[in-house]
C-alpha cells in the first residue's frame, strides 16, 4: 500500500477542533483518501474533559487504531499543540505512525514565553473568552476568509479557559513531553512562510534534532492549514509521494 493511501490523522492547533480542519480536507483527501479531524480532549465535541497530554496521545492512538490500514499504521499530521500531541504519539507509539508532520511548532522559549501563561490568563478574566478568541484569531491568522476566521474562534471561545491554559502550558514546555534525538519515523517540519510565532530557524533545528525535513507552505502563517489549505496539502502531498517513491533501506 502506498504512503498516499495509507489513512491521514490531523491533529487541530491550540485552542482549535477538528472542525477547523474543514477548508484542508477537500484538498486533503483528493483520490478518496480516507481522512480523520480529532477533537483533542477538552476541545470541540470533548469539550468537557480536561486536558493532559497523556490523554490526548491516547486518544490519538485510539483513533490511529480505529482509521489505521492494514499495516496498523497512519500519517498523522498535527499544528501548534495538534504538533506536541503527535510528537509525543511518534516517540512513543511508532508503530502505530507511517509518517509525522509538525505544523506550527516548535513554540518560542524565552522570558515572553514563560510571561505567556499568566498573560492569557489575565486576558480570558479581563476580555471573556470570545472576546479573547476574536483577539487571537486577528492577530494570528492571515486568511481573509472570513469562514476560516470564525472557524478557530468559534473553536477557541468555546474551549474552557482551564483547558486553554493547561494545553498552552503543555505546549510551551513540550519538551518535558517528548524525547530528544532522531525519530524513528520519516518527519517533516512544515512552516508557514509568513509565521510571525515559529522561526525558520527553530523549525529547521527541530526538523534536524529529529533527523527530519523542513519545508514551508507560501503565503500562509501560524496556522497554515487554515491560512492556505490548498498549499497545505500541496506541500504534504509532496512529502507523501516522496515516501512512496523513496528507495527501500
Amino acid at each position: 500500500m502506498t504512503t498516499r493511501a495509507t489513512p491521514l490523522l490531523l491533529l487541530h492547533t491550540w485552542g482549535g477542533s477538528a472542525a477547523t480542519w474543514g477548508p484542508a480536507l477537500g484538498h486533503l483527501g483528493v483520490g478518496g483518501r480516507h481522512l480523520k479531524a480529532l477533537d483533542l480532549p477538552g476541545h470541540g465535541a470533548r469539550a468537557s474533559e480536561p486536558f493532559t497530554v497523556d490523554g490526548a496521545v491516547e486518544a490519538t492512538v485510539e483513533a490511529a487504531s480505529a482509521y489505521a490500514d492494514g499495516a496498523g499504521s497512519v500519517d498523522v499530521a498535527g499544528s501548534g499543540l495538534g504538533a506536541l500531541v503527535a510528537l509525543a504519539l511518534a516517540q512513543r507509539h511508532p508503530d502505530r505512525v507511517r509518517s509525522l508532520t509538525l505544523v506550527g511548532f516548535p513554540p518560542a522559549g524565552g522570558a515572553e514565553a514563560a510571561r505567556r501563561p499568566a498573560d492569557t490568563r489575565a486576558a480570558l478574566e479581563r476580555d471573556g473568552a470570545a472576546l479573547f478568541a476574536r483577539n487571537y484569531v486577528d492577530s494570528t491568522l492571515l486568511s481573509a476568509d472570513p469562514a476560516h476566521r470564525d472557524l478557530l474562534r468559534r473553536a477557541m471561545a468555546g474551549t474552557r479557559p482551564e483547558v486553554l491554559l493547561d494545553s498552552l502550558r503543555a505546549t510551551l514546555g513540550w519538551t518535558a513531553h517528548t524525547q530528544a534525538g532522531p525519530l524513528t519515523v520519516p518527519c517533516q517540519v512544515l512552516r508557514g512562510a509568513r509565521d510571525h510565532r515559529v522561526s525558520a530557524a527553530s523549525a529547521d533545528a527541530l526538523a534536524e534534532r529529529l533527523g527530519g525535513a523542513g519545508a514551508v507552505v507560501p503565503g500562509a502563517g501560524h496556522v497554515a492549514y487554515l491560512d492556505e489549505p490548498e498549499a497545505f496539502a500541496t506541500v504534504l502531498a509532496a512529502f507523501h509521494d516522496g515516501l512512496r517513491t523513496a528507495p527501500a533501506d
